[in-house]
């Protein structure tokens, strides 16, 4: 009986033994299991406060590609403006050039006219005519190819300011995309 007894005892301290064995072995498996979720928790948090940093940066380059977009339309405004101006200064001054010179030739037609005889003069008016319509279609040809110029100059403007304003609805549509995603982020 004193035997048993003592077989009974040991078997149950080698059952305790085991049992705190599987014991530490659950808590230790469970300390891993929640340094590992510590781990990856960390991580994660890296990896938001990367993609924060990240989304902000490309926010902060599209605000600077747009403010230098809008400064370039500005400047590329005020150089046609100016182009414009120019162009049609040009056209009045040919004009006025053009008015001049007929009415020089008229005037020396008429003095022409006058100094010599009636045939001589009729002759010399047709000549003087034929010299100012010359004259008047040169003036006509030039003030055409200014504001042909002109032209050419508005609609050069207008296609930068079409391609200007592409690139601000491009920069505008990346912003808003970058905000949207750096408030799926944050929140």
């Amino acid at each position: 009986m004193i035997h048993l007894k003592i077989n009974y005892e040991a078997s149950l301290a080698i059952l305790e033994r085991e049992v705190e064995g599987e014991l530490l072995s659950i808590v230790a498996v469970a300390a891993a299991a929640a340094v590992a979720a510590a781990a990856v928790a960390v991580a994660e948090s890296v990896a938001v406060a990367l993609a924060l940093a990240v989304a902000v940066e490309v926010a902060v380059s599209v605000a600077v590609s747009v403010a230098v977009t809008v400064a370039a339309a500005t400047a590329a405004e005020a150089a046609a403006a100016a182009v414009a101006v120019e162009l049609s200064e040009a056209t009045a001054a040919a004009a006025v050039a053009a008015a001049v010179a007929v009415a020089v030739a008229v005037a020396v037609a008429v003095a022409v006219a006058v100094a010599l005889s009636v045939a001589a003069a009729a002759a010399a008016l047709a000549a003087a005519v034929a010299a100012a319509v010359a004259v008047a279609v040169a003036a006509a040809a030039a003030v055409a190819a200014g504001v042909a110029a002109a032209v050419a100059v508005a609609v050069a403007a207008a296609a930068a300011a079409a391609a200007v304003a592409v690139r601000v609805a491009e920069a505008v549509a990346v912003a808003a995309f970058c905000f949207f995603v750096l408030e799926v982020f944050v929140v």
